[in-house]
């Protein structure tokens, strides 16, 4: 089989998803797909081939707005995580703690673990995680997403690191994209928008794309685990284990107490607002 009828049938796969989601929901259900536009799939193992490439990824968003799709989502890589998905550190520190849990998942989930406990090959393997990265960081994605704006006629949404609201302005601004999407920045962050809305270009404390977020999860919950953003390490337990404690939801319901939270946070972030 060749690689280009192995990709193919890749492609007909996910349009023959498309098309039957569509079938079942009718025309008025918003569905958008997501896409890594460049797969970049020997940015670890650099004997393996490179996957996708931009073009033929152009080819088949082509083919997903023809068949109904509402958005396309630029994403990049071929596996997750990806040095390039979610693209900043690698922290193997971390990683050496939490990755037991994965042993069980995978053919090469115990290899991993041994070069994430073994110094020398964790540090070798960060660096070389982390050189394959790049330098960018925040809209990494941006000129994928631009090839593919300029190729369909529904909207494409873009993600990569998005923490900094003129970038953001702008990468909508000159058409590269109709929205970005944004995870970790929002978990550093909770209030980042309520924050641009202040006026803030950027969080006092923005997101330092550690990853700590997303190799703890495999154990704990959803947070912010890096320590160097809080004044000790009590507070970054407490913003983490705050999500236990939703205000939202009970004050939807009229709780006087959840409400009183919500308009101290407004509050803080109105005083935080630049002169």
């Amino acid at each position: 089989m060749t690689t280009t009828v192995a990709r193919w049938r890749t492609a007909r796969f996910l349009l023959d998803v498309v098309r039957a989601i569509r079938r079942e929901v009718g025309d008025d259900f918003h569905l958008q797909a997501k896409i890594s536009v460049t797969d970049f799939n020997n940015a670890v193992l650099p004997w393996e081939g490179k996957g996708n490439t931009k073009r033929e990824s152009i080819k088949v968003c082509r083919w997903l707005e023809a068949a109904g799709v509402d958005a396309i989502h630029v994403s990049s890589g071929s596996l997750f995580p990806h040095p390039r998905n979610p693209a900043g550190a690698l922290p193997v520190d971390a990683l050496a703690k939490t990755y037991d849990t994965m042993v069980s998942s995978g053919r090469y989930a115990f290899r991993n673990l041994v070069i994430f406990r073994t110094p020398p090959l964790s540090q070798a393997f960060r660096w070389w995680w982390e050189h394959n990265r790049g330098p960018r960081v925040e809209a990494i994605n941006l000129p994928d997403a631009r090839a593919v704006k300029r190729a369909v006629g529904v909207p494409v949404l873009c993600t990569g690191g998005f923490q900094t609201a003129s970038v953001i302005r702008a990468a909508i601004t000159a058409g590269d994209c109709d929205a970005v999407t944004i995870a970790r920045p929002l978990i550093a962050n909770n209030e980042l928008v309520e924050l641009f809305r202040a006026g803030h270009d950027r969080a006092p404390r923005p997101c330092t794309y550690c990853n700590k977020c997303l190799v703890n999860v495999i154990e704990n919950p959803l947070g912010c685990y890096e320590e160097s953003r809080f004044a000790s390490r009590d507070e970054m337990l407490a913003q983490i284990m705050s999500v236990y404690e939703p205000a939202f939801p009970a004050s939807i319901m009229g709780d006087p107490v959840a409400n009183g939270a919500i308009e101290t946070r407004a509050k803080t972030v109105q005083d935080a607002s630049p002169a």
